[in-house]
């Protein structure tokens, strides 16, 4: 009895990884669009912050934060669903993934751009080595060859987006997005 009590509070965990995409996105939608001079087509998210007095800023920058919060407790659902330990691949990648996102909290792009771009890049390639590593676990084929090809897209979008200078809010929440729809297909199917 106890035993599927505790189970059923690790439950909750499993559809963090979903909502932290979601509530990241409504409330840096919601934050640009009360911002005067902010345009989703011409900055990224992380770009609002110029545009930010301290107090907004202050609560953009915890954005950040939450997200990394709910994905950690997400992660946490998949080491014990998988039985991961902290030392295997999964594991150390999918935490560098969300651990590296909280970061971008803390090192702002207004006031730390090279740090700030060194750690969106390392952002995106664990979270594409992240997707891979999960998608191997499930044993499904299918799925590891779904994934590659969504690694596949992601990463030619983000180039495309790259090499003509195009990158906004509009890019990046078609990348989360693409997130979003892996993690839906992978927490519906894979982690019951």
């Amino acid at each position: 009895m106890e035993e599927s009590k505790s189970k059923n509070r690790l439950t909750i965990f499993k559809y963090n990884a979903i909502l932290s995409i979601l509530f990241f996105l409504s409330s840096t939608f919601y934050m640009g669009v009360r911002t005067t001079n902010y345009n989703f087509s011409d900055y990224t998210i992380s770009g609002l912050a110029h545009f930010l007095d301290k107090d907004n800023l202050y609560i953009f920058n915890s954005l950040f934060f939450v997200k990394s919060f709910l994905d950690l407790s997400f992660a946490y659902y998949v080491f014990k669903f998988y039985n991961l330990r902290l030392k295997t691949l999964p594991a150390m990648v999918l935490l560098v993934a969300i651990l590296s996102f909280g970061l971008l909290g803390f090192f702002s792009v207004n006031q730390f751009p090279l740090i700030h771009l060194i750690i969106f890049i390392i952002t995106f390639f664990s979270w594409i080595s992240s997707q891979y590593t999960l998608a191997k676990l499930t044993n499904d084929e299918n799925f590891v060859h779904f994934s590659k090809l969504l690694i596949l897209a992601e990463t030619i979008f983000g180039n495309i987006f790259l090499f003509f200078n195009y990158f906004n809010a509009i890019s990046e929440t078609i990348y989360c997005l693409m997130i979003f729809l892996w993690l839906t297909i992978f927490i519906g199917r894979y982690l019951k």
